[in-house]
């Protein structure tokens, strides 16, 4: 009873490696935030060490002890503050090693998970390739992140890679609907927001200050399409102080910058084809709209190359169109 909400490609390729007896020793599951790469990652850790003969059976103590992060054989390691910045330190990757090579005390498998894999540090990615290099026969190392491109060649080439895209939207509202209990109309509007990362939604529904973080954002962007270059030069200097060590936030921030731009673009080329008379008269083109679009991904894939970020935030800045009197289209 795998407990990920879609993503059936990954699931099967894991259900046959462990049938077959071929899984890998280590994975490197990548994809957006919230996507859904954590609840992989805790299923595999169960059916690896579950009871039973169609694991995970979410029902047998190994599984309810993992599910619970309460497993004895089970490590889950992230981010953490090391000298100033946002890191997982040589320190971690240590002790993981040592208790990588200690024999399961609870169940069949040692499992190590690590979120924010591209958040290693040199020395830590160093000492990590030593344990993938010589992994012990019962250790199951998996590795999560939402930045492919910044995880080492040398450790990319060790691990099996699964890739988990964003779900498709009635898929998410479903979800939502039948496992979380939410209301029909809630369910469709978070789901559509949730740019089909499952986990978005669910927290989205559970807490309330995840929109409301989102209508500031969004707030913001208004602001700053209307406003001229002293105070857009402000606003890039600030969001370059999110990285390094808050990536995820600036890519969720640019994510919706380009679903905002997005909007604008359909809404006028539905108007142009005559099906809707709202859309906004901002006096741009389609082209100009999707000039901005392509601006604000190229910026993403800057700040993943590790560019300067306040030079790449400033370069999208002065590319992006003045609007004013916009609001947002979601």
């Amino acid at each position: 009873m795998w407990r990920v909400v879609g993503h059936t490609g990954a699931v099967r390729l894991l259900d046959h490696s462990i049938e077959s007896d071929r899984l890998a020793h280590a994975y490197l599951i990548t994809g957006p935030p919230h996507v859904g790469k954590t609840t992989l990652a805790m299923d595999l850790a169960a059916a690896v060490n579950c009871e039973r003969t169609s694991p995970p059976c979410g029902e047998c103590p190994q599984c309810l002890h993992v599910w619970g992060s309460r497993h004895a054989d089970l490590q889950l390691m992230g981010v953490a503050e090391e000298e100033g910045r946002k890191a997982i330190g040589i320190d971690a990757i240590r002790e993981a090693a040592h208790q990588a090579h200690l024999n399961p005390f609870e169940g069949k498998s040692r499992v190590i998970i690590i979120e924010g894999a591209e958040h290693l540090s040199e020395e830590a990615a160093n000492a990590l390739l030593k344990l993938l290099e010589e992994p012990p026969p019962h250790l199951l190392l998996l590795l999560l992140t939402a930045s492919p491109d910044l995880i080492l060649p040398t450790i990319h080439s060790r691990c099996q890679r699964i890739d988990l895209h964003p779900l498709p939207i009635e898929q998410v509202a479903e979800a939502l609907t039948t496992r979380w209990e939410v209301p029909d109309e809630e369910a469709h509007d978070l789901a559509k927001l949730s740019n089909g990362c499952i986990g978005w939604a669910t927290e989205a529904w559970q807490d309330s200050s995840i929109m409301e973080t989102r209508d500031r954002r969004l707030e913001r962007l208004t602001d700053t399409v209307a406003a001229g270059l002293e105070e857009r030069f402000a606003y890039a200097a600030e969001l370059a102080g999110l990285m390094p060590q808050q990536r995820t936030a600036m890519h969720e921030t640019l994510n919706l910058w380009a679903e905002w731009w997005r909007d604008l673009l359909v809404a006028k080329a539905t108007a142009e084809d005559g099906n809707d008379t709202t859309s906004p008269d901002d006096g741009l083109s389609k082209g100009a709209l999707l000039a901005a679009i392509r601006e604000i991904l190229r910026t993403q894939e800057l700040l993943d190359m590790n560019i300067n970020p306040r030079l790449a935030m400033e370069s999208l800045m002065l590319s992006l169109p003045q609007i004013e009197g916009v609001a947002a289209q979601q």
